[in-house]
């Protein structure tokens, strides 16, 4: 609230301490008669118009001032000017404090719901820079403007975020009855509805993990390499180690690499980034493999390039495809 000559502030306290030059009351006159007061009028306030607002911080500050028992100041106007040079400092504190808040009547902000259908891959950017990727049937929201305390977003399914830092503003995501808390930092969140076993994985910086509105006591921190697993069916909640936690850099785009995991871990991932449910025969399910799958293609080329290293045939179903070992001397 400067100009090139004045500062409001201090024009207002010199006119308290009665210090204020006639030019600089001139000015001050000037400057409060085009103040928009508007601009600190909540919709829930009990102000309707700002000449009330104006005149009730008026009467307040003049009423503390005059001391009981003491003759009426003679020069009322004088009084006046000193009350409105008052309201002038707490009208524009007011306007700062509650800047956000003035924001949401005036230019509200809009939730945003994004979703991804199976086999597909979204990257998002976010009003303040961070940046997501979301996986296969999943739904994201969020604010399209960030002015809480909190910068909130809420997931359904998986996601990789990359966040940007910000101290005085955590990133927050709400993933059913997960809170995920961080001021910047590289992760994988997995929740999906339907699953028991949600996952929060840091590829770098610093989490905290917690059951949704419980207290900060108990939550669960992790950095680089770690994982936090909660369990819906009994609320708990653990924390372990998870060297290869930079896989999901590659995962987030749809790449998968396998180093001996077992069928039924492939054919669950499957799921999630086709929605196409694959049945196993007896026997198969431990299998280890080793290779890579790319969700991006058809999942009857994925199903080939599975079959091929583990010697078996898909045939499809009615609900699905179903795996199974290869005739014998074929």
């Amino acid at each position: 609230m400067e100009n090139n000559t004045y500062n409001v502030k201090e024009l207002a306290h010199k006119l308290m301490q009665g210090t204020i030059s006639p030019d600089e009351k001139i000015w001050l006159d000037a400057w409060y008669a085009n103040f928009s007061d508007e601009e600190v009028l909540l919709s829930a306030s009990k102000y309707q118009t700002p000449e009330q607002l104006r005149e009730s911080i008026l009467n307040k500050i003049t009423a503390r001032m005059e001391t009981p028992g003491k003759p009426a100041r003679k020069v009322i106007t004088l009084w006046r000017s000193i009350a409105a040079a008052a309201a002038v400092v707490l009208l524009v504190t007011f306007a700062a404090l509650y800047k956000n808040e003035v924001l949401e009547v005036v230019d509200p902000a809009k939730q945003v719901e994004l979703v991804t259908s199976p086999g597909k891959h979204r990257q998002i950017s976010l009003p303040d820079g961070t940046r997501i990727w979301l996986s296969p049937g999943s739904k994201i929201s969020y604010p399209d403007k960030f002015r809480a305390k909190e910068r909130l977003v809420k997931l359904e399914g998986e996601a990789f975020f990359d966040v940007v830092h910000d101290e005085d503003h955590p990133f927050v995501i709400q993933s059913g009855q997960l809170k995920t808390v961080v001021l910047g930092t590289s992760f994988n969140v997995k929740a999906y509805p339907d699953e028991m076993i949600s996952e929060v994985t840091v590829i770098s910086g610093k989490v905290a993990v917690q059951e949704h509105d419980l207290p900060k006591s108990k939550q669960t921190i992790m950095v680089l390499n770690q994982q936090a697993v909660y369990n819906k069916t009994d609320r708990s909640l653990i924390k372990k180690d998870y060297p290869n936690a930079s896989k999901f850099l590659s995962q987030r785009t749809g790449l998968f690499s396998y180093d001996g995991a077992s069928l039924q871990d492939v054919t669950d991932d499957i799921l999630l980034q086709y929605g196409i449910r694959v049945n196993l025969a007896p026997g198969i399910a431990q299998k280890g493999f080793y290779g890579h799958i790319n969700t991006n293609e058809a999942v009857d080329k994925t199903l080939n390039k599975l079959c091929a290293v583990m010697d078996l045939r898909w045939s499809k179903l009615d609900n699905g495809y179903y795996l199974q070992p290869l005739p014998p001397n074929n």
